[in-house]
């Protein structure tokens, strides 16, 4: 019996993800979620961050729908904070970066001028977060999952079908690039709340999105360049005026490339349920990205396993980015998984599967021997030599990623994470019967 059939395997990712869901639970303070001290308390240096707030939005919202004690609370405080203090009276939008207290008449208050900024890279986690609450059915959010899509129609979709990536607070100036990470994860983003809207013009617009990562997969021998110009060009130098927080990357980044060939897998896969046809590039190209990510990053540093965060136009390793994070790793397995999940569905055989479940047993096993110090407590990143750094922030940012990772080989391909367990399929990996696998309508609360 394979670790994909085996109960205790599900019993020990169930483990981890509980104890991952409990130990988010220290980040929360008044205005939403915060960023961590190296002893997991609220980092007061550091503002409250939109993103990391939708991430646990979704992250608790996901226990809720398991039934887990405790995380309505938190589910419900996190759509508190998105739907009060972030909000921007003024202008509309959300800010990017508050206070961890509120102001005497109990509004948000921006961390710093460039808090005030409005950012995608942000909204979709916060669009992620909102779709699995109104799955959740959680008080008001339906409300705020429509009034953030109507955001997007009004500020962000550009004609193309892409999305822009940020803007000054009142919306009168675009920053005029844009990045391969803001798109997926608006992508990934717009196909949970399809499933939480019953509003299949949103697979339309990842599928969109999915296409171009496509086009530019082919031209780049399956490498995904992160930064372009206004007019999805690639940019050809460091890109400038971000104020986000985000990281800035200097090559092509491996856990983008995997990430992206899961949500064409999830694409794929809503388009079946749709019965509409399912494009070849959708399967074709993210089997090569995938491959292309773990042949460039995967054990580039003496051996070492672990992937290399960024590789340069030949594959290797950046100087300086060949740390190995943990995203990188978790969004290897959901790749390996969600591939091997569509073989599967399309009626491969185990040998053809084969080279998946050694990559998802070799990617699994560095997380246990490398990175879980405890259940609940992962580190974010060694260095290419898998040595711990003497100083590294810490942040509850990368549980979406590792939630997501003990539940990948858990549920089906479609419905997304939070429909999947909604009806009552976790644990029940193939291809969804037809009744439950998208389009149901179910119970909200006004």
């Amino acid at each position: 019996m394979g670790w994909f059939d085996s109960v205790e395997h599900n019993r020990w990712l169930s483990t981890q993800m509980q104890a991952l869901i409990a130990e988010a639970e220290g980040a929360i303070v008044p205005t939403g979620f915060a960023h961590l001290t190296e002893e997991g308390e609220p980092d007061p240096e550091r503002g409250i961050d939109l993103a990391v707030t939708g991430r646990m939005l979704y992250v608790f919202s996901l226990g809720v729908l398991m039934g887990l004690p405790g995380t309505r609370r938190y589910a419900d405080h996190a759509l508190k904070s998105i739907g009060t203090y972030f909000k921007d009276p003024v202008n509309g939008g959300l800010w990017i970066s508050i206070k961890p207290e509120p102001d005497e008449d109990g509004h948000g208050i921006p961390w710093d001028e460039e808090g005030r900024s409005k950012s995608q890279y942000h909204n979709a986690y916060v669009i992620l977060g909102l779709a699995a609450a109104t799955v959740a059915n959680r008080q008001g959010a339906y409300e705020l999952l429509n009034d953030a899509l109507h955001d997007q129609e009004r500020h962000w979709i550009e004609p193309n079908g892409l999305v822009r990536d940020q803007y000054d607070e009142a919306f009168t100036q675009a920053l005029p690039l844009r990045t391969l990470g803001t798109l997926l994860h608006t992508a990934e983003a717009y196909l949970a709340a399809a499933e939480a809207t019953t509003d299949p013009v949103w697979i339309d617009r990842a599928e969109q999105m999915a296409a171009f990562a496509n086009k530019i997969a082919s031209e780049k021998s399956s490498r995904l360049p992160e930064y372009y110009d206004d007019e999805w060009k690639p940019l050809g130098e460091e890109p400038a005026g971000y104020v986000d927080g985000r990281r800035i990357y200097h090559g092509y980044v491996t856990g983008h490339a995997m990430q992206w060939s899961r949500i064409m897998l999830q694409l794929r896969a809503a388009l079946r349920s749709l019965g509409r046809p399912q494009p070849d590039y959708l399967m074709e190209c993210a089997v090569d990205l995938f491959e292309r990510a773990r042949v460039d990053g995967w054990r580039r540093n003496n051996g070492e396993p672990g992937f290399s965060t960024s590789v340069d136009c030949e594959g290797s390793p950046v100087t300086g980015e060949d740390e190995h994070q943990q995203w990188v790793v978790c969004e290897g397995i959901c790749a390996t998984v969600a591939i091997r999940r569509a073989m599967l569905d399309d009626g491969a055989t185990p040998g053809e599967i084969e080279h998946f479940e050694h990559c998802y047993r070799s990617f699994l096993d560095y997380v246990n021997d490398y990175l879980i110090l405890k259940p609940g407590r992962w580190l974010r990143s060694l260095d290419a030599n898998n040595k711990r750094y003497a100083t590294l922030k810490c942040s509850p940012w990368d549980v979406y990623h590792s939630i997501q990772t003990t539940l990948a080989v858990r549920v089906p391909l479609w419905p997304p994470y939070a429909s999947a367990l909604s009806r009552d399929l976790l644990d029940k990996p193939k291809e969804a019967p037809s009744d439950k696998k998208s389009w149901n309508s179910f119970f909200r609360r006004h």
